[in-house]
């Protein structure tokens, strides 16, 4: 048979995978993987060598599906093999390269002691000032910490927690389950986020378990946040008024600002179709939301709404209050911080705010929501 007989049939056979991968059926998916690369395997060694750009395609697809399927030693003995190949043309090299690495770290991932939980949440950070594989260390430092915090909020909301306003996760939580960050092959700044299940999981039923698949819930929250701009959505997937608005403020904590060439793009391994994309455009329907849920000035009592930005320089959410240094010098007070969680406003402390606040008759604000302003 021709190269053009095998490579159809690997193509339908990795379309079954991915039917299968969508319903959830994860070792049918890894079986189609493993025949489709077989298939595009013999399709590789039918190959004209004189057909570099085929070449190179036909190998990085080969490696990739042997990857998908779990076969690691067959993926990393191909690549190997592939990059051996002075015809391989620089494209295809490069790919090649990137796959020998993200095998690498599959491979280690795998001696780490405990269990992952199936499936894991992958993160880029492209644009602005972030180069391939190179990142500000401020900015990522930021986004992981954002990250880590919705990963929690999400553990504590699908386990029927209370929501938790101050300090960090409780015990039973972090002794549970532990996010690790994951080393990505490099294409611009990207890394994974995996779940680490520790085995102290007697107080979580099976069946909250397998509801919870922290790797598909937070990517449904995120995804969901994200594009809801009038908001039905997100409360159709978390009702709870007090969860939702701190989840959303996180998301809103990870997006780029207006007016920014910076984007964040987070997809689940297995459901990289339905990656979600934060950029420039997704905090104003964030910004919506928020604001359609948050309190409102009382006109007929004298209430005005107002907001101002400034340096937000310090805040103590036991005592209610946080401090913003404004433009003109001046130092303005706001209080009413009883609804507010501190992993939302705390890394704000010391950047330029938003503060959008309720001035009461008397002249005093009433805290109604803060975000980085931009």
């Amino acid at each position: 048979m021709d190269w053009i007989t095998f490579h159809k049939a690997s193509e339908t056979l990795a379309a079954q995978a991915h039917a299968a991968m969508r319903d959830g059926n994860t070792t049918k998916a890894e079986g189609l993987f493993c025949q489709a690369a077989e298939a595009e395997e013999r399709a590789l060694g039918v190959l004209d060598a004189s057909k570099t750009r085929t070449l190179g395609i036909t190998a990085v697809s080969a490696v990739s599906l042997w990857y998908k399927g779990k076969d690691l030693e067959h993926a990393s003995f191909l690549a190997y093999r592939c990059l051996a190949n002075p015809a391989l043309a620089k494209p295809a090299r490069e790919q090649l390269d990137d796959l020998v690495q993200t095998l690498y770290t599959e491979r280690e991932r795998q001696r780490l002691t405990g269990e992952f939980l199936p499936g894991s949440v992958t993160v880029a950070v492209k644009g602005g000032n972030v180069l391939r594989g190179a990142a500000p260390l401020d900015l990522i430092v930021e986004k992981v910490k954002t990250l880590q915090s919705i990963f929690f909020r999400v553990v504590e909301w699908s386990s029927g927690k209370p929501l938790r306003r101050r300090g960090g996760p409780a015990k039973d939580i972090t002794s549970s389950f532990e996010p690790w960050l994951v080393q990505e092959a490099p294409g611009s700044f990207q890394f994974s986020v995996a779940v680490k299940v520790n085995g102290q999981m007697d107080m979580f039923t099976p069946e909250r378990l397998e509801a919870a698949d922290i790797a598909k819930k937070f990517l449904d929250v995120v995804t969901t946040m994200a594009t809801d701009s009038t908001g039905e959505a997100s409360k159709q997937l978390v009702p709870d008024d007090e969860y939702r608005g701190t989840l959303r403020k996180l998301i809103r904590n990870l997006t780029p600002p207006a007016n920014s060439t910076e984007a964040v793009i987070i997809s689940s391994k297995g459901r990289e179709d339905a990656a979600v994309i934060l950029d420039e455009s997704t905090r104003p329907k964030l910004d919506m939301a928020i604001k359609a849920e948050s309190p409102k000035a009382d006109e007929s009592a004298g209430e005005l709404m107002q907001e101002f930005t400034g340096v937000l320089r310090a805040l103590d959410l036991d005592s209610d209050w946080l401090k913003v240094d404004v433009e003109d010098g001046q130092q303005l007070t706001v209080k009413g911080l009883s609804q507010a969680v501190d992993d939302v406003i705390g890394p704000m402390v010391n950047k330029l705010v938003l503060v959008k606040a309720v001035k009461t008759k008397r002249g005093e604000l009433k805290f109604v929501d803060v975000a980085i302003a931009g």
